[in-house]
């Protein structure tokens, strides 16, 4: 069983590097609906691309802020990790300026 960090780090590894195949496991179908929706909005938006590094910051109760650097800026999302069966998975996840409130 892969740990929490670990599942985490490989998450943002995997965003980094477009590794769709990677990604796909990660996600409750709960979780996969707010991935598609937010990568619409991205494109859209004209996304940010050229990643090359991260950072996490736990917010509590399985809350998690990650930052991407690129030379160009950075960008935060937030991800809400929930543990089905013993694998962590992504069930929530958008930008942080969308983040619920209640």
């Amino acid at each position: 069983m892969v740990d929490f960090q670990e599942a985490l780090d490989q998450f943002a590894t995997d965003i980094m590097a477009n590794n769709i195949a990677g990604l796909m496991p990660v996600f409750t179908p709960v979780g996969m609906g707010k991935a598609l929706a937010m990568q619409s909005q991205t494109a859209a938006d004209g996304g940010a691309t050229g990643a090359t590094s991260f950072e996490t910051s736990d917010q509590g109760g399985n809350l998690i802020h990650i930052t991407f650097k690129a030379d160009d800026g950075e960008g935060t999302i937030y991800t809400q990790w929930v543990e089905v069966e013993g694998v962590w998975k992504v069930d929530d996840m958008g930008a942080v300026g969308d983040l619920p409130t209640d």
